[in-house]
């Protein structure tokens, strides 16, 4: 339910005590607020309430609390709070806690607790007003700093022992020429990666001058799309374009290109076997918009502040460190994303995105098998693909 369409009715009929102002102030607070009666029915609650906790509003309105939040283990504390307000009158402040969502993520919030000035179960007793904030993002740094850290040290560390083996083998083994050969080209694959981690490196900290010339975008983006199918053809991942013929002198091919393989990589690489990747291109009143679309896992909330920030990944470091490029959660070097949000902030576009989590990956310790099929809790290839996904929309200013 889009809860930006509720109305203030909808939300506040309970208490026509308050006026016009204080409705438009409490809609448009980015705090839940969730107001209960002594009795522990819930009374109110503002738009922010039910993002937060993933409610839907006519589920909610007359129900006690205790019957309104899922019934699992990590959802006491939060019981515990409005228990402890009701019953024996002891406020919270900032309390933080953590909250399980009917869709299986977990969220931190940081609660308080307090009254109303004016009652509505029976004389002298007081409602109660809860507000809260998600914090999840907020908890999630010092995590995302340590997970920085182990990415770049594995994304160095990884390439640099290869290639002191590889070099050791040369020298001390003498090996056959054939066998020469290979050790050769590994150390060239892997000295190709370390190449590739400080062109982006470089990118990010002097981005290159932006080049727009005269050039129809269509074939370049097939172009594109060709060499990565080429290069994911392991992959059992279908691949479209639903590209307008649009020609532009405003936009650098270049950018277009570096723009467009780290979307569709990064979509090929979360998306599991069976799933699908729609590239669309057209005009828009802004300018040109490109948008890359996948029918994969999904990006948990705690970790959507935190994509473009460069070395921040949704899977254990050590899950990365035999997957192949486009292979299913082979993730990338962390640093794709963040050249693409440093360059949208020096060149003329946009970049945003919007991500559903595959609700029977509500954990870091679910894990998807990689095939539509091979999943027991999808009812159909269909129903997966719609249930989830993440799109990637980048406008072009002309």
């Amino acid at each position: 339910m889009d809860t930006d369409l509720l109305n203030e009715d909808s939300l506040l009929t309970e208490y026509p005590e308050m006026d016009p102002i204080e409705k438009v102030i409490l809609r448009s607070m980015i705090e839940g607020v969730i107001t209960v009666e002594c009795n522990g029915r819930i009374n109110t609650l503002n738009p922010s309430a039910l993002r937060i906790l993933g409610l839907e509003h006519q589920a909610v309105i007359g129900r006690r609390f205790d019957e309104v939040f899922p019934d699992v283990p990590e959802n006491k504390s939060l019981e515990q709070v409005f228990s402890r307000v009701i019953h024996e009158g002891l406020h919270t402040e900032n309390d933080e806690i953590q909250y399980r969502r009917p869709d299986g993520q977990l969220v931190d919030l940081a609660v308080t607790t307090s009254y109303l000035n004016f009652d509505s179960c029976v004389p002298g007793l007081e409602s109660v007003v809860v507000v809260f904030r998600d914090v999840s993002a907020f908890k999630s740094i010092e995590r995302a700093r340590r997970k920085a850290v182990d990415h770049l040290s594995h994304e160095l560390k990884t390439p640099l022992s290869i290639v002191r083996a590889s070099v050791g083998l040369l020298v001390n083994n003498h090996p056959s020429r054939e066998k020469s050969l290979k050790i050769v080209e590994r150390i060239e694959r892997n000295l190709d990666r370390l190449t590739s981690i400080q062109t982006i490196v470089e990118q990010i900290l002097y981005p290159p001058p932006y080049r727009p010339v005269p050039f129809a975008l269509e074939p370049r983006i097939r172009e594109v799309l060709d060499t990565v199918r080429k290069e994911s053809s392991h992959r059992a991942v279908s691949l479209h374009a639903q590209v307008e013929n649009i020609h532009t002198r405003s936009i650098d091919p270049n950018v277009i290109d570096i723009i467009l393989e780290t979307l569709v990589k990064n979509a090929i690489e979360n998306t599991p076997d069976q799933g699908a990747i729609t590239v669309s291109l057209n005009r828009v009143e802004s300018g040109i918009r490109l948008e890359v679309r996948d029918t994969g896992v999904g990006i948990p909330v705690s970790d959507i502040p935190f994509i473009f920030d460069g070395f921040h990944h949704t899977q254990p470091t050590e899950e990365y460190s035999s997957k192949k490029p486009y292979c299913f959660n082979a993730g990338g070097k962390g640093l794709e994303l963040l050249r693409l949000k440093v360059l949208s902030e020096t060149y003329p576009f946009d970049i945003t995105f919007e991500s559903t989590r595959c609700r029977n990956l509500p954990n870091r310790a679910n894990h998807c098998p990689g095939e539509i099929s091979q999943c027991s809790q999808a009812d159909n290839e269909a129903a997966c693909r719609e249930s989830s996904g993440t799109v990637f929309s980048v406008t072009f200013h002309e």
